[in-house]
C-alpha cells in the first residue's frame, strides 16, 4: 500500500497523491510487464498485456465516454497517440481510478508522454515485425546543460508492412516531445506526432447463415487489386504545469485528427461451406477533428491530521466529423479457399456529404480529504452542456442540446499498512449518435445518455513488491435500438455486473508477474428483449477473460517472457443463435541486454500465437474477426550516448 502523504508534505507531492499519480523511474522501460502496476491494461511500444485495452474496458467502448487523458489532462480523442511520443499507456480502474479527480464510468485510459533520459542519447535499431514486416527505428533524447530545455522522440519506418488479416502496404510513425522549465515549479510541454499508412483496403466478415464459416486463408487479403486505404493520425498538444501562490495550475490544449484520403472497405458474407458474396464500399476523403482544452486549479490545506483539497476545472471540446455516402460495388462471388476474382474498378466516388459537429463544455468542483494514513475521500460535481448538430448526407439538419449534472464519489480506507478497501460511484455523459437510415426518424440527433458505475474492492500487499487487487462492479447505461414503430431511440438498458482481480509485482529477485481475470454478466433489458427481437445477452462479448504474463531473468543479461490469454465464447448475433468458441493463445519471447563496443545494446524476439490457433472472434457489430496467425518479431538496437 502506498504511504499516504503527511500533512507537512510539499504541495506538489500532496497534489500528486490526491490525483492518484505515480512517479515512474526515468530509466528506459523495455517491457509492459515491468511497468504494469496491475493487470487491467498496460502498453509499452508494441508490447501489450492485461484484461482491457485502450478501446474497450469492462465490455464497453470508451470512445463515447470521454475517458482519455494525456498526462492526466482531458483529451478528446479522434486518433490515438503513437509510440514515438509515448512512455506507455495505462488503463485505470478500481483503486487506481478511485483516486482520480475526474473519473469516468468504465475507467480511464491515460497516455504517458516520454520524459528525457538522464543523459543525452540516440538509439538506432531495426528488425522484423509481424509477418515479415521490415522496420527501421530511431529514438533520441537531448537536454540542455542547465536542464531548462529538453527534446525527446523518434521515428518508425515500415517500408513494406503486413497485417494479420493479410493486407499489405507501408507505414511511418514520427513524433517529438519538447519541454521548457523556465523556473522552478513551472513546466511547459509541447508534442507533435503523426502516423501515416497506405495499404490495400480493409475487410470485414459476417456469417451468411446460422453456422460459423471456415477460417480464411492465412495472410490472404480478399479484396480486388484496386482496393486501397490511405490515411493519417495526427496529434498536437500543449501542456502547462505550475505552482502559483500555493495553488497548482494545469492548462492543456490538444488537436487530434483522423484524416482519410481514400477508404475502401470490403464486407464479405460467408456461408458454412466457405462460399462468399462480397460488396466493396468506396468512401471518399474525409476528416475527423477534435479540439479539447482544460484548465485545472487546486490547492491543499492542512489542518491537524487532515489535509483538504479544493479544486475547480473547466473542460471544453469541439469535434467535427465529415460524413459521406458510400458507393457500393458488388463483387464476383467466390469461396474462401480460392482467390477473389478481380472486378473492374468503377469510376471515382460520387455521392453526397454531410457533417457531424459536437460542442461540449463542463465545469467541475471537487473536494478531497486525507486523514493521516487512514482515509482518502473524493467528491466531485460537474455541470455539462452538450450541443450536437448534424447535416446528414440526405441534406437534413437536426440539432440537440442537453445540460445535466454529473457526480462522482470515492473512498480508500486503510485497514493496515498493507490492506485497504475502496469504493466509488461515478456518472458520465456518453454520445449516442444519430438515427440510422433504416429508421423512420432517420438522421435525427439522439440525446446523450447517462452512464453509471458502482464498485467496491480491496487492495492488499502480499509483500512489499507484490500486490493483489479485487473488485466487484456494476456499469450500466441506456441503450439504443430500432423500436416496434420503426423509429430509433431508447429501448432499454444494458448493464455489466462482474468481479475482477489482479496480481502484479515481483516474486523473488528475478520474476515479474502480471495475472488477471474478469468475470461479468452483460445483460440487456427493455422492449426489444420483451418482444423477443433480441436476446438478453449482447453479442460480441466474452463473459470471462483471463491473462497471465511472466518475465523471468535468467542471468547474463537474458530474460524470458510468456503470456497466456483466454477469452470465453461469444455470441455472434443479437438473437444468440450462433456462437464463436472460446480461444486461448500463447506468446513466448526472449530479451538479451548486453554491451557492444562500450554501448548498451538489446536483442528482442517474440513469437505470438505460438500454437497457431485458428477461428473467429465475434464483435458487438456482429462482424467476425479472424484470429491472427502465428507471427515472429525480432529486433536489435544500440544506444549511443
Amino acid at each position: 500500500m502506498p504511504r499516504f502523504v503527511p500533512t507537512t508534505a510539499p504541495l506538489p507531492f500532496a497534489l500528486a497523491l490526491f490525483a492518484g499519480t505515480s512517479a515512474l523511474a526515468q530509466t528506459a522501460q523495455t517491457s509492459a510487464v515491468a511497468t504494469a502496476a496491475d493487470a487491467f491494461g498496460e502498453r509499452v511500444g508494441i508490447e501489450q498485456l492485461g484484461l482491457y485495452s485502450e478501446g474497450q474496458v469492462r465490455g464497453f467502448d470508451l470512445q463515447a465516454s470521454g475517458a482519455y487523458r494525456i498526462n492526466d489532462a482531458y483529451f478528446a480523442r479522434a486518433a490515438p497517440l503513437n509510440d514515438p511520443v509515448l512512455a506507455g499507456v495505462s488503463v485505470r480502474v478500481g483503486v487506481n481510478a478511485a483516486r482520480l479527480a475526474y473519473p469516468s464510468p468504465s475507467g480511464v485510459v491515460n497516455y504517458r508522454l516520454r520524459e528525457p533520459t538522464p543523459e543525452n542519447q540516440l538509439t538506432l535499431g531495426g528488425g522484423m515485425r509481424d509477418y515479415g514486416t521490415p522496420v527501421i527505428e530511431g529514438a533520441g533524447s537531448w537536454t540542455s546543460q542547465d536542464g531548462a530545455w529538453s527534446v525527446t522522440g523518434g521515428t518508425v519506418l515500415r517500408p513494406r508492412s503486413r497485417w494479420g488479416i493479410g493486407s499489405e502496404g507501408e507505414a511511418f510513425d514520427g513524433g517529438l516531445v519538447a519541454r521548457w522549465r523556465p523556473a522552478e515549479g513551472h513546466t511547459l510541454t509541447a508534442f507533435a506526432t503523426t502516423y501515416l499508412r497506405q495499404y490495400n483496403g480493409d475487410t470485414g466478415f459476417i456469417a451468411a447463415e446460422r453456422a460459423l464459416p471456415p477460417p480464411p486463408r492465412k495472410l490472404h487479403h480478399y479484396v480486388p487489386d484496386w482496393s486501397e486505404f490511405e490515411g493519417a493520425n495526427n496529434n498536437l498538444g500543449l501542456l502547462y504545469d505550475g505552482t502559483l501562490a500555493g495553488w497548482s495550475l494545469n492548462l492543456s490544449a490538444f488537436r487530434s485528427a483522423y484524416e482519410v484520403q481514400r477508404a475502401d472497405f470490403t464486407l464479405i458474407a460467408v456461408e458454412a461451406d466457405g462460399d462468399a458474396k462480397a460488396t466493396l464500399f468506396r468512401n471518399p476523403r474525409r476528416e475527423n477533428v477534435s479540439w479539447s482544452t482544460e484548465a485545472r486549479l487546486a490547492r491543499v490545506f492542512a489542518t491537524g491530521e487532515f489535509s483538504h483539497l479544493l479544486g475547480a476545472s473547466v473542460r471544453a471540446r469541439r469535434s467535427t466529423v465529415d460524413l459521406a455516402s458510400s458507393q457500393a460495388v458488388p463483387l464476383t462471388p467466390f469461396n474462401l479457399a480460392d482467390d477473389m476474382p478481380n472486378t473492374a474498378e468503377p469510376p471515382g466516388w460520387s455521392g453526397t456529404r454531410g457533417q457531424d459537429r459536437v460542442e461540449q463544455v463542463t465545469g467541475s468542483l471537487n473536494y478531497g480529504l486525507l486523514w493521516g494514513e487512514r482515509l482518502q475521500l473524493r467528491l466531485g460535481a460537474h455541470r455539462t452542456r452538450y450541443d450536437k448538430t448534424v447535416d446528414s448526407v440526405k441534406g437534413v439538419r437536426t440539432e440537440g442540446v442537453d445540460s445535466t449534472w454529473l457526480y462522482n464519489a470515492s473512498a480508500v480506507w486503510s485497514l493496515s499498512p498493507r490492506t485497504s478497501l475502496f469504493a466509488s460511484w461515478v456518472t458520465g455523459l456518453e454520445e449516442t449518435g444519430v438515427a440510422p437510415q433504416t429508421a423512420t426518424n432517420r438522421d435525427e440527433v439522439l440525446s446523450p445518455v447517462e452512464a453509471e458505475q458502482r464498485e467496491f474492492g480491496v487492495r492488499h500487499g502480499l509483500t512489499d513488491r507484490l500486490t493483489l487487487i479485487g473488485a466487484v462492479f456494476d456499469v450500466s447505461k441506456p441503450t439504443m435500438g430500432l423500436r416496434p414503430d420503426g423509429s430509433f431511440g431508447l429501448v432499454g438498458e444494458i448493464s455489466h455486473r462482474g468481479v475482477e482481480g489482479s496480481l502484479a509485482g515481483t516474486i523473488g529477485e528475478r520474476t515479474r508477474v502480471v495475472l488477471g481475470a474478469v468475470k461479468y454478466k452483460p445483460e440487456v433489458t427493455g422492449v426489444l428483449v420483451d418482444t423477443g427481437q433480441i436476446s438478453a445477452t449482447p453479442a460480441g462479448l466474452s463473459s470471462l477473460i483471463a491473462n497471465a504474463s511472466v518475465e523471468q531473468e535468467i542471468g547474463s543479461g537474458w530474460s524470458l517472457d510468456g503470456q497466456v490469454s483466454y477469452n470465453s465464447a461469444r455470441w455472434v448475433d443479437p438473437q444468440n443463435t450462433l456462437r464463436a468458441p472460446a480461444i486461448t493463445t500463447l506468446n513466448l519471447g526472449a530479451r538479451r541486454r548486453f554491451v557492444l563496443d562500450g554501448r548498451p545494446a538489446q536483442f528482442r524476439v517474440l513469437v505470438s500465437n505460438v500454437t497457431d490457433e485458428e477461428g473467429w472472434f465475434g464483435s458487438p457489430s456482429t462482424q467476425l474477426w479472424p484470429i491472427s496467425p502465428r507471427s515472429v518479431r525480432a529486433s536489435f538496437s544500440v544506444t549511443f550516448g
